[in-house]
């Protein structure tokens, strides 16, 4: 584990607005500013589970066509499992000591309502759904432990109310994924376009473990991702895949980070970005490979597509490498949809819409199509079908599955 570099980024100010947005000089004039102080309101548990309607939740899962095991009801557990229970101290203090601390993070720590603990020791899947009503909006807090040995797929949806109130649907989530262990982790974003996303997650590895972590963002008014990957194990290998779609005047901020601690393990990270309207991304990857990460191979992909003429794309990929013996590439790229193309598929009898479409779609199947877990990979091709026909942000009012097929 990365103890020095986490130790400088665990002081805690007195208050979260203390803490910059941003601990790299790299990035600080690139993120979304995003205004917490209207979701400073600290509530009991009880009120904020107050407004948890089983038939609400009912119609969700037909409305995507997914059963939710567990239900996170505004920060807190609605619906349980055997896999899931309250945390202790020595929980928070888990998450606290692994997750680097950032205002959005210090934000989370300071007004999340309760800590959870989930255990992932046997075979299979799970399906959560992190869920806020728009009238409280307490943050998720939650330390997830992968036994030694198990394979699982865990799919998480984020989504909110529609009632026209501006939220939160904010997380904090460390993993420690144990020793051969082998875990698939889908997280879909398709919240309100009122809501504001925000979640940071922070991944351990074991020896000869793997990850596959895919991330779907397509959801609510402004979107502030962090992912930290420490691939502490000896011949682990951590896989990530984001996709992004952005209509309107939505924002997104993603900050990815890999490091490589162990000889023999392997970090690769990819991305395709497709902003339409009027909407604006900005894209921070960085690769670390620490001395003595001998035999290690890092490597980051980021694509971007202008789908509209007013739509931005900031994408900035780095790396460090403090070890020769090593295997490392970086590569971004981002443009309009080329003339030619448009041009080539009209000449096919498709009118510019319809060419933009397949061209839009075609690189974000190319990525979902990587989803093991089929009930993840159908959300996500339908929910990008729907997207970029429809621009509506949010879910439709009627199942997905009304909205035709995708091909892989």
């Amino acid at each position: 584990m990365p103890s020095e570099e986490q130790q400088e980024q665990r002081t805690y100010a007195k208050g979260y607005t203390e803490v910059p947005f941003e601990n790299d000089q790299l990035y600080k004039k690139y993120f979304v500013n995003l205004d917490l102080k209207k979701f400073e309101i600290r509530k009991e548990l009880e009120t904020v589970l107050k407004g948890y309607d089983d038939n609400i939740i009912s119609s969700l899962s037909k409305r995507v066509g997914i059963k939710f095991d567990v239900v996170i009801y505004n920060g807190a557990i609605a619906k349980g499992s055997k896999f899931m229970s309250i945390g202790s101290e020595e929980t928070r203090s888990a998450i606290e000591s692994m997750v680097p601390v950032d205002r959005l993070v210090a934000f989370s720590h300071d007004f999340s309502c309760e800590t959870i603990r989930a255990t992932i020791n046997e075979n299979g899947n799970l399906n959560i759904l992190f869920y806020n009503d728009g009238n409280f909006n307490p943050p998720a807090s939650i330390f997830f432990e992968v036994k030694k040995g198990v394979t699982a797929a865990l799919n998480e949806f984020f989504l909110s109310g529609e009632n026209n109130a501006e939220s939160l649907n904010a997380a904090v989530q460390a993993f420690r994924i144990n020793e051969s262990a082998h875990i698939e982790i889908s997280e879909i974003h398709a919240e309100s376009e009122k809501t504001i996303s925000m979640v940071t997650r922070t991944f351990n590895t074991g020896d000869n473990s793997s990850l596959d972590f895919n991330a779907f963002y397509t959801g609510g008014a402004a979107g502030r991702q962090r992912s930290v990957f420490y691939n502490s194990g000896y011949g682990s290998i951590i896989n990530s895949n984001e996709a992004v779609i952005g209509t309107g005047s939505q924002k997104f901020d993603l900050n990815t980070r890999m490091v490589n601690l162990k000889p023999k393990s392997v970090c690769n990270y990819e991305i395709r970005t497709v902003l339409a309207d009027e909407s604006y991304g900005v894209v921070k990857s960085l690769a670390k490979m620490q001395r003595d990460a001998e035999g290690s191979e890092s490597h980051i992909e980021e694509k971007g597509l202008i789908y509209d003429k007013n739509a931005r794309i900031v994408m900035m990929p780095d790396m460090s490498i403090d070890e020769s013996y090593v295997k490392a590439s970086h590569s971004s790229s981002t443009s309009p949809i080329p003339d030619d193309d448009i041009f080539y598929l009209s000449s096919r009898g498709m009118d510019k819409d319809q060419a933009k479409f397949l061209v839009g779609s075609g690189l974000i199947y190319e990525l979902l199509k990587k989803i093991k877990n089929q009930d993840a990979k159908s959300l996500s091709m339908l929910m990008a079908k729907y997207r970029l026909e429809s621009r509506h942000v949010g879910l439709p009012s009627e199942p997905l599955k009304n909205f035709g097929v995708w091909y892989e």
